[in-house]
Formats: C-alpha cells, structure tokens, sequence
C-alpha cells in the first residue's frame, strides 16, 4: 500500500539539544560519584576519531549512566531534558502533516531506550532509535546491532515500513534532518528539508526553526 510519509530526524533538527550530552548531564545529577565515566567518553571518541576504535563502541560510551537507571528515571530524562527542549515549530509541522494523512515516523541515532517517549505525541506513528542491548529489564550501555546512522537508517525505515504494510509514496512523502549524514534517509523521499543549515545543501531545501 502506497502512503505518504514524513520522515524526521531528532537531535538539532526536532529538538535544540544533543540528546547524549543531555543524557551525560541528567547521569552526572543522578549519580556524581561516576563522575570518572566522563573519561571514558572522552577518550573513546578521540580513538574514534583516530579510526581506532568502531563508532558503536565509541559511542556506548555516552551510555554507561544508564546502568543506574530505571524506566521511570529515563521517562524523566526524557520529561525534563529532552521534551522541554523541542522546536514548537518542529511539533507543528509534524501536526500538519498528520492532519494530511502522513504517516510520522522520527528515526535516531540516540538509543530508542528514551527517544520512545516521543510516542507519547499524538502526531506521531513511530519512532525509531539505536537499540541498546538489554540483560533482564535492565538497559546497558552496549549498542546492539548497528548504530542507527546513515544506512542504516534507510535499512531500519525498509523494515519498519515493510512491516507495517506501506510503500513510500516517493513523490508525496518529505524527510527533515540538520546534517548530511542523512542523505541516504533524505533520498528516499522527493521532498528534502535540510534544517538550521547555513550552508546550501544540493537537493534540499533550507528550512529554519526560530528559538
């Protein structure tokens, strides 16, 4: 079945924030004693930008707070460090376009863990983020299978939508995202919205959320 879809990015381009440093952040307050984990982070991502290390395990690294929390503390981060944080403008368009019969669909590379609060929003259909591996109820900080970026969106998107039963109606659907590493989820629509960018981006139209 053919629909038109919206799909949209989270991080600079639904809210103002990076999500992982909010995350960082709200770990900090929870738990002060771990301070010594922002080392980690620190020194995973220079490795990461050495090639040394695979991005998904850099990555992880921005996760191990979430060790010490439930499902009730990342419902909170999500209340107080992610909700406050999104564009009006962004949740409008979103209500708009679902008013148009669009089928809403946000897809991230921060984990899934906490941006599946998003589902809360009646104007949106799904959400897609980074898995985080699981043991029990409780989340690690371990990305399982791959970092939900570039390619892999496109990949999560097929499969999202193949199990939903929807073929993307290519000359009707749109896909709004701040960074060009979101191409490839930009190609699957016709209409491409590059968000906050200064800089022309072929293919896209410019679009700019005000503060």
């Amino acid at each position: 079945m053919t629909h038109k879809v919206a799909l949209f990015d989270v991080d600079k381009t639904i809210i103002q924030k990076d999500s992982m440093f909010q995350f960082l952040l709200f770990g900090l307050k929870k738990k002060p004693s771990s301070f010594y984990l922002i080392f980690l982070v620190v020194i995973y991502s220079v490795f990461y930008k050495l090639k040394w290390m695979k991005a998904e395990r850099a990555k992880s690294s921005y996760f191990r707070f979430i060790k010490y929390m439930n499902e009730q503390d990342l419902e909170h981060f999500f209340n107080t460090m992610i909700k406050p944080y999104i564009y009006p403008e962004a949740l409008m368009e979103m209500k708009n376009k679902k008013e148009d019969g669009y089928h809403i669909l946000l897809v991230t590379a921060s984990p899934y863990a906490y941006m599946k609060f998003f589902n809360q929003f009646d104007e949106l259909d799904g959400v897609i983020g980074t898995n985080l591996v699981k043991r029990g109820e409780q989340f690690t900080h371990m990305i399982e299978g791959n970092n939900c970026k570039g390619e892999e969106k496109v990949t999560r998107i097929k499969t999202y939508l193949n199990e939903k039963g929807i073929m993307i109606d290519y000359d009707q659907s749109c896909a709004y995202s701040d960074s060009v590493s979101d191409m490839p989820m930009l190609q699957l629509v016709n209409q491409k919205y590059m968000i906050n960018r200064h800089k022309h981006t072929a293919g896209c139209e410019g679009l700019t959320w005000s503060l």
